[in-house]
């Protein structure tokens, strides 16, 4: 063994043990793709399988996205497997189904893909974790491209060390490309080249291939000053992370039906910078991608007045309801109207419906805002479950006189983004309930009522 492959199996050992993301005896699914930084990682791994007691498999994952390309990679990957003696697990996917399915782009379905490839393997053998090959220039590309897209302080930490859920360890973030490239050529590691990684088309690669390269002849250590400013960037998450969990109950809430509400005041009362990274925080638990510019226009809503808006994204919106920040499923875009029958029981994007066949009058009339009790006799033959229309009026149970639907919304403390998704009860013309707030006086069970009809209406959880 040379003096460079003593020196970085080293530095590898160290990396491992210090950051404690290799045990002894830990069982380890090892993410190789092919190429030279994966292919380097394997080695590494089989140099300390016997002395750190490893028991490692490999996993691969064809995204079928380069034609015999990628069929070449496989065959590679299991062929070094073979030499090795470790298991490999593969699996064949249709990326751009799965963009297509899910809305992502080819990059975005292909991570999304093999993460969870990946934690299967890993929970189908009982491993420890799942060891992926980025190393420093990954990191540092990350950190610049964060920087770009004003992700915050979490953007500018990179890449972590160690991810949950899934138990996502990176073994070789202590290491550059160039040194990654070295050890391959001292120890011979035979690698694949994707073709991908030549096109200047994808952001990450314009950067790794024409940004940096010019920031290098700035400063020609700019590669080791991001991983710097990651690491410091990801301490202070850290400390913020603590503070935010302390304060989150006074900041945000989140109800039955999965909306999230954030308190104007107490957001603006936490200085800019805390603004910025309660917002952040909020998209990444609703699955919204965070740039700068969206959690700037969040932040302007504080300054609007109750009903203004902005969508997030094809199915989320958030709304400024008096002091509240709402972020919700955004009302559908077209009116609904659907027949419903007797005995029937209707499922809808975000809550369920029902009507039962006519009952003897209860004992005792439980009716709560999601239950009601009608009159059957006084139900018409067809009954319509819509949304509400300017001009709509009834008379609430309890009151003689017709109330519009808008004023009894405005009294009811209605938030204007709630109001087209309230399904309205119809029979021949007439409101029979307000599911959820209130039913009609003229349908009210009385001591003359010979049979009932239960209304159940259930919201459900929204599809972030």
């Amino acid at each position: 063994m040379n003096n460079l492959q003593e020196k970085w199996e080293s530095q590898f050992a160290e990396f491992a043990r210090s950051t404690g993301l290799v045990r002894a005896g830990d069982c380890v699914v090892l993410a190789v793709s092919g190429g030279v930084d994966s292919m380097v990682m394997l080695h590494l791994f089989e140099a300390f399988r016997e002395p750190w007691g490893l028991n490692l498999h490999i996993a691969h994952l064809n995204h079928q996205l380069r034609g015999e390309e990628s069929l070449q990679d496989e065959k590679f990957v299991r062929q070094a497997a073979q030499e090795l003696g470790l298991p490999c697990h593969v699996k064949r996917v249709d990326t751009l189904e799965h963009a297509h399915l899910r809305r992502l782009s080819k990059q975005e379905a292909a991570r999304e893909l093999r993460y969870q490839f990946f934690e299967d393997v890993r929970k189908l053998i009982g491993a420890a974790s799942v060891a992926t090959a980025h190393h420093a220039d990954d990191n540092a590309e990350t950190v610049l491209l964060n920087a770009l897209r004003g992700t915050g302080i979490r953007g500018l930490a990179g890449i972590p060390v160690r991810r949950e859920p899934g138990k996502i360890i990176r073994p070789l973030l202590f290491a550059r490309r160039s040194e990654i490239e070295d050890y391959a050529d001292s120890r011979n590691i035979k690698y694949r080249t994707d073709s991908s990684n030549d096109s200047t088309g994808y952001t990450r690669n314009y950067l790794r291939k024409a940004i940096i390269p010019l920031l290098t002849e700035v400063h020609p250590e700019v590669v080791e000053s991001l991983n710097r400013i990651s690491r410091m960037m990801r301490q202070l998450d850290e400390k913020i992370g603590h503070e935010l969990d302390e304060r989150w109950p006074t900041l945000c809430t989140i109800d039955k039906t999965g909306r999230t509400t954030v308190r104007v005041p107490a957001l603006l009362a936490e200085p800019a910078f805390l603004q910025e990274e309660i917002a952040l925080r909020l998209l990444r638990s609703l699955g919204i991608e965070s740039h700068a510019a969206t959690v700037r226009r969040i932040l302007d809503l504080c300054s609007h007045t109750s009903g203004h808006s902005l969508q997030l994204s094809r199915e989320l919106a958030v709304f400024r309801d008096r002091d509240r920040l709402v972020f919700a499923v955004s009302a559908p875009d077209q009116p609904f109207h659907h027949q419903v029958n007797l005995g029937g029981r209707y499922t809808f994007p975000t809550f369920e419906f029902s009507v039962s066949n006519r009952l003897p009058p209860p004992a005792r009339l439980d009716s709560a805002r999601t239950r009601e009790f009608a009159d059957a006799d006084r139900l018409g033959g067809s009954l319509i479950l819509r949304s509400w229309k300017v001009g709509d009026w009834f008379i609430p149970l309890g009151m003689r006189s017709k109330k519009k639907l808008s004023d009894f919304f405005t009294d009811e403390k209605v938030p204007r983004f709630e109001k087209p998704t309230i399904p309205i009860l119809e029979s021949e013309g007439k409101i029979v309930w307000v599911c959820g707030k209130r039913l009609d006086d003229r349908f009210k069970v009385t001591g003359r009522t010979r049979s009932v009809v239960k209304l159940e209406y259930l919201p459900t959880m929204p599809h972030h």
